[in-house]
């Protein structure tokens, strides 16, 4: 049986017509999938849906994953190899792709974009599909775009299941779909992706081509989120990727080019319960640094233990920290109340790593870049495009990015159950 969704959200955050909807109960079995944006913590360390029965490995690709509950768990060392760790590992429960930018037209106009895949796990054992009917995995698509200069904000998903090749993702190359919505390898690049997708307002047509190689988060790849064994995920990042293509919305076509990031994450484990959301930040500065960092946010607003993030220099030196040691922080600052979920966000940072006097201000490109809850978004979360200024080594930086918050307009956890 086929699910499909088209549900988006036109300017200011007020939803529009949800087209195609399909049963109630193909709609409950999915919704465990639709979890928005990069959602670092929450989609891989979720315990959501039924526990799926025994899952092959990867033919010895990750070293010491033990399996618990029947999938392969994110511990140990893992040999990565590229291009096939672009690929999907459906020995783990649940994936995603994630592709951010900020990209600039013809004409002068700023906007920002998000393209993102996520795949989670029915798989029920290590024999292959015995049917083209036969279902591995469910998949669900986010698109969002955000015209800055017109301060509006377009967002679209679709989910389908990977039987009849509806959706899937090859096993050893940067090739993921969704009905349409695509992502392809580039011939003549080894990390370069093509980006095909077309909604109902707008369409992005880009090829990103990696200006530095994977950068690996945590302890090789291993990003560890949680003191339990297995309460972690393989994450790595492609930092910063050349964009050209093309753009068009409303019917109105444009060619555009721009700098993107991609995160590749894949486990298996749970959330702590103790969290409340997470604050994520994908910064490119001027001088050539990359910086991602994350704050896993307690109840009390507090950040845990396992918050941190990883710095790349220009000379391709990558160095991981943790929020709070040796006075490195991430604190919020100005709050914005969203008019359509009622949801109170932190929508400026300042961003202190005292190691590499390194002192930050993030701000929006705007604030209404909020995704309302709806068909394929079960619950609201702001991702949106951002501007960066401050000082590093006490020279003036300045930059762009892309930030996600989420557990601001409600609770996450009856998604996580």
């Amino acid at each position: 049986m086929r699910a499909r969704d088209r549900s988006k959200d036109c300017g200011g955050g007020v939803p529009g017509p949800c087209a195609c909807r399909t049963a109630a109960h193909a709609w409950r079995t999915l919704i465990h999938l639709a979890l928005p944006g990069a959602l670092l913590a929450g989609l891989l360390l979720t315990g959501a849906g039924n526990r799926t029965a025994s899952l092959a490995a990867e033919g010895g690709a990750a070293k010491s994953g033990a399996a618990a509950g029947g999938v392969q768990q994110a511990v140990g060392t893992r040999e990565w190899a590229f291009p096939r760790d672009h690929g999907q590992h459906p020995a783990y429960r649940l994936e995603w792709w994630y592709y951010t930018g900020n990209l600039r037209g013809a004409d002068g106009r700023r906007f920002g974009f998000q393209v993102t895949f996520f795949r989670r796990s029915l798989h029920r054992g290590a024999a292959p599909r015995s049917s083209a009917w036969a279902v591995e995995s469910l998949y669900l698509a986010h698109i969002a775009l955000s015209d800055i200069g017109r301060r509006r904000f377009f967002h679209e998903s679709r989910m389908a299941r990977d039987s009849l090749e509806l959706a899937g993702a090859a096993r050893d190359a940067h090739r993921v779909w969704l009905e349409p919505w695509r992502a392809t390898p580039l011939a003549d690049d080894p990390h370069g992706v093509a980006l095909d997708v077309d909604g109902e307002a707008f369409g992005l047509h880009l090829r990103l081509r990696a200006l530095r190689p994977p950068l690996l988060h945590g302890q090789g790849g291993l990003d560890q989120k949680g003191p339990a064994p297995g309460q972690a995920s393989w994450y790595y990042s492609l930092p910063r990727l050349e964009v050209t293509g093309r753009l068009s919305l409303e019917g109105a076509g444009s060619a555009v080019e721009g700098l993107a990031w991609m995160d590749h994450e894949f486990g298996s484990g749970q959330l702590g319960a103790e969290l409340a959301g997470w604050d994520w930040f994908a910064l490119q500065l001027s001088d050539g640094s990359d910086l991602m960092l994350y704050r896993l946010r307690r109840r009390d607003g507090s950040a845990g233990p396992f918050s941190g993030g990883t710095l790349l220099a220009p000379d391709g030196t990558a160095t991981r920290f943790a929020l709070g040691d040796a006075g490195q922080s991430l604190l919020p600052g100005d709050w914005w109340r969203s008019p359509a979920s009622g949801g109170r966000y932190p929508l400026t940072w300042q961003i202190d790593l005292p190691r590499w006097a390194i002192r930050l201000s993030v701000r929006p490109a705007f604030e209404t870049q909020e995704l309302t809850a709806g068909p394929g978004v079960p619950f609201p979360y702001w991702e949106g495009a951002v501007t960066v200024e401050g000082t590093l080594r006490g020279a003036a930086v300045k930059g762009t990015g892309y930030m996600e918050l989420t557990g601001y307009a409600g609770t996450l956890n009856p998604f996580f159950e």
